[in-house]
């Protein structure tokens, strides 16, 4: 499990290097906010601000400088970043000595499913979880992503072995939840363990219990692209994990990414797309892989491909060459 200690660090170095330099960059810009008065007829500026106990209004003038404007606006840019980086740390689980705490829970729990054999039933792990292992076992450019969710997705039917997950997750002190369609997860250390399952057109929303397994997943959409194809990554001794191809990850977040409603969510999933999809452009056989899974989809899921790909361009210009690769290499 070293190696996915040695995963987590290297997230955590990289947030808290983000942290020191955003902090130095909040320093050295104007502090504040723009206040106006009106006096008379004429308006007047004041930047505003906190020295100690004090709030002081320094006087600008009638217009505000276009250099100061963009500085504030940076300074508020930087904030958010620097929130954001905060709650990563917090969300990867750091204690006040600095360790990881859901490790050793976690190095049970995938030890558990190794040795019960699992993971040859069809289970695996997907989600941000599945997009951190990429970097850590294909080569792949680092991003870390801030994440306390362990997403399992379970192929239905299920028709493996039998082995009840929920009492082995009781036992690792992890305890039970659900959601609003009476699906289940677990929380504990910090952490939430959600098992999903494919949603196949138009039947039931009702979470289904699969009672080999002690569960009940929660039923998604395009869910069955992930089971398309899959790999083995050999974490440590005693300990695999086994995960979609990238070229199953790819297709499937592209389809749901423009469905995304909040705006967080949705940048994410669109981030992970390009770093995937710039991986399967340079490796052969991930490009088979996604042309075999992609070539079946109906018009409708192939156009919505296209125009996922295309929205992407608005919030990464910067990557419109690698979106218009994949874009003809989908064609």
């Amino acid at each position: 499990m070293e190696d996915l200690k040695n995963m987590l660090k290297e997230s955590i170095e990289f947030y808290l290097a983000q942290q020191r330099s955003i902090a130095a960059q909040i320093t050295s810009l104007p502090k504040g906010n723009i206040r106006q008065k009106k006096i008379g007829r004429e308006i007047y500026y004041y930047l505003q601000y906190r020295k100690g106990k004090k709030v002081i209004d320094e006087y600008i003038g009638k217009k505000i400088p276009e250099e100061l404007r963009k500085s504030l606006i940076r300074q508020k840019q930087l904030k958010i970043e620097f929130k954001k980086i905060k709650e990563g740390l917090k969300m990867l689980g750091i204690n006040k000595t600095g360790e990881i705490e859901f490790i050793l829970p976690l190095q049970k729990f995938f030890r558990i499913i190794t040795k019960e054999k699992l993971w040859e039933e069809g289970i695996e792990i997907i989600g941000s979880w599945c997009f951190m292992l990429y970097q850590k076992y294909l080569p792949l450019p680092p991003y870390p992503l801030r994440t306390q969710d362990i997403d399992i997705l379970i192929p239905l039917p299920y028709n493996g072995k039998n082995f009840d997950l929920y009492q082995a997750l009781k036992q690792l002190g992890f305890q039970e939840n659900f959601n609003p369609d009476n699906s289940t997860f677990f929380v504990g250390y910090g952490i939430k363990i959600e098992f999903l399952a494919p949603e196949r057109g138009r039947e039931s929303h009702k979470a289904p219990y699969i009672p080999p397994l002690g569960i009940t997943p929660q039923l998604l959409r395009f869910m069955d692209i992930l089971l398309k194809e899959k790999i083995n990554l050999n974490i440590s001794r005693g300990i695999k994990i086994r995960v979609p191809s990238p070229a199953s990850f790819f297709l499937h977040k592209i389809l749901i990414a423009d469905r995304r409603k909040k705006e967080g969510k949705r940048e994410k999933d669109f981030r992970q797309v390009i770093h995937i999809g710039r991986y399967i452009l340079q490796t052969e056989d991930e490009r088979i892989k996604m042309l075999n899974i992609y070539t079946p989809f109906s018009p409708s899921w192939k156009k919505r491909i296209d125009n996922s790909l295309e929205s992407s361009k608005k919030l990464f210009p910067m990557e419109e060459a690698t979106i218009n690769a994949l874009k003809i290499l989908l064609k």
